[in-house]
Parts: structure tokens; C-alpha cells; sequence
């Protein structure tokens, strides 16, 4: 389990600075061309708020929509996928990192990991729909 250090590292304000095999990954998660063409230039900002093991990330995507996701580790929530779709996820802490992880177990499946850098000023997104990787590098504002 995570000590409270380790969680607060997530806490702050994040500014996306740039992604790796985005549309790819939109595709796969059958997200339509108008959405994925519009979500490939904007720069969206992470809020991400930590109370122990409880989280709340607000993904603000200018023009598109806010995200919000609120979770405790170690439990199931209801999340809304970029395609517009519900899906049940759980949420792990494993090796230092927060683990979303489609409970349906869709084909093919969907896990979503955040992970801090040792400086607290990096955080990565990796994106994973099957044999599709997707990372997104944040950088603390």
C-alpha cells in the first residue's frame, strides 16, 4: 500500500506537454474522426486532488468537456470512456503507480496508468486497449 508521501505526489495542477500514439489509441477505443481530430490539438490540464486513498481528477479538455473521476484505491467506480461509454473499473495502487482497470474485461481490455516522476514534476499517462500503447507526459504547473 502507498504511504501518504507517495500519493501526495499526484496532487497538483498538470499541463499535458505532449503524446505518443494518441490517435492510434482513440481509434482502438472507437472514439469518431470529428472528436479525435479536435482532441489531437488541444492541451488539456489535469486537477488531481488527493485525501488519503481518495482521488478526484479533473481532466479539463478546452472546448471538449471536463472529465471528472472520483475513486478510492482498492475499489470499483463507474467511468466514462473517450467513446461516450460507462465502464466498471477498478483502481490499484501497484509498484508506485495508480492502476485503472476495466472490470468487464472488454476485448480487447482497457488499463489506464498514471505514474509520478521521483521529482513529483513529471507524471505519464499510459493508455493501453489491447496491443495498442498510448503515453501522455504531463508536466506539474
Amino acid at each position: 500500500m502507498a504511504n501518504e508521501a507517495q500519493l501526495l505526489k499526484f496532487a497538483g495542477k498538470w499541463k499535458l506537454e505532449k503524446s505518443e500514439n494518441f490517435d492510434e489509441y482513440l481509434k482502438k477505443m472507437e472514439v469518431m474522426l470529428p472528436m479525435r481530430a479536435a482532441a489531437k490539438v488541444m492541451t488539456p490540464t489535469c486537477d488531481i486532488d488527493v485525501q488519503g486513498g481518495s482521488f478526484v481528477i479533473k481532466m479539463n479538455v478546452p472546448v471538449i468537456t471536463l472529465h471528472v473521476q472520483k475513486f478510492t484505491l482498492n475499489q470499483q467506480f463507474e467511468d466514462l470512456l473517450p467513446n461516450g461509454t460507462k465502464q466498471l473499473t477498478q483502481v490499484n495502487w501497484e509498484d508506485g503507480k495508480i492502476v485503472l482497470r476495466e472490470v468487464d474485461k472488454g476485448d480487447p481490455p482497457h488499463v489506464v496508468t498514471r505514474e509520478v516522476s521521483d521529482a513529483g514534476t513529471e507524471m505519464t499517462m499510459t493508455c493501453t486497449k489491447g496491443d495498442i500503447i498510448c503515453k501522455r507526459f504531463y508536466r506539474k504547473v
